[in-house]
């Protein structure tokens, strides 16, 4: 992330977070939808792609559960459209 930003890449807002209400916050802020992983994955696995505040709550409480020592990361999910 900080490599792309010193490159000038444009990438969508994202947040490491530990909480339902910090994550709902988040993604109120930058809007529907969103995805959501565990911090430490990056191949695509337990990521999800959330499509309002209810499946963002569920998908959290999985993400959790897979791993309880590492935040969620939250990205803005953009649309091409």
């Amino acid at each position: 992330s900080a490599l792309m930003d010193a490159a000038g890449v444009d990438q969508p807002k994202w947040a490491e977070l530990e909480s339902h209400e910090s994550a709902v916050k988040f993604a109120d802020e930058v809007g529907y939808p969103v995805l959501v992983r565990p911090s430490f994955v990056l191949s695509g696995a337990a990521m999800k792609v959330c499509r309002d505040e209810q499946s963002l709550r569920a998908h959290l409480d999985v993400a959790k559960e897979i791993s309880r020592d590492f935040p969620v990361v939250v990205s803005q999910f953009q649309v091409r459209g």
